[in-house]
């Protein structure tokens, strides 16, 4: 199968069926936003009538990824393509506003190609100034402190992170380049 036949501005595009969850996304997302392909985990409900709220990933845990980012109301040429959460005001609004709050969450068994990753590698202190991040095939994807895909080595994403231990989502299917800065992920969470 050939992506350049795939091109699209999709933030996220899905080349297998993968598992879909809805989850309702958190109040702090709603007001700061979020990208599609943002790695998020589970929080307390804010509300009794939502049964699974998400919070952006720090890379210490995760759930799944987001296929659709928040739209971006400074900047509509900037939002997701086709944003099913158009009708989603961030500001102003309770913490629920009926559907507008669910969207759907990726957690396992995928083949995925991402616009939004890491770019930037981490330095020594674990800050994103370590010059341009460099993808190989077949190398184990990670989820960053920012919430994206990410191939730094496990103790600079402890020190960034703060963690534990790093989270292997799963490997390196298709590398960024020129033609087609994508990222492609066998998803394995």
């Amino acid at each position: 199968m050939s992506t350049k036949l795939n091109l699209t501005s999709e933030s996220v595009e899905i080349l297998t069926n993968p598992d879909k969850f809805p989850v309702t996304i958190s109040s702090s997302m709603r007001r700061s936003g979020w990208l599609g392909g943002q790695f998020v985990k589970y929080i307390e409900n804010e509300v009794s009538t939502s049964e699974f709220t998400v919070e952006k990933s720090e890379g210490v845990e995760t759930a799944g990824f987001l296929l659709f980012g928040g739209e971006n109301y400074s900047d509509p040429r900037t939002s997701t393509y086709r944003n099913f959460t158009s009708y989603q005001n961030m500001i102003g609004l309770p913490t629920a506003v009926g559907g507008a709050n669910v969207v759907t969450m990726i957690s396992g068994g995928a083949r995925c190609l991402f616009r939004n990753y890491e770019t930037i590698s981490l330095n020594v202190q674990g800050q994103r100034t370590g010059g341009v991040a460099q993808y190989t095939l077949n190398e184990k994807l990670k989820v960053s402190e920012n919430g994206l895909l990410c191939n730094d080595s496990d103790n600079l994403l402890l020190l960034a992170t703060g963690g534990q231990e790093t989270i292997v989502v799963g490997l390196c299917c298709k590398t960024p380049s020129t033609e087609d800065p994508r990222l492609g992920l066998d998803l394995k969470h």
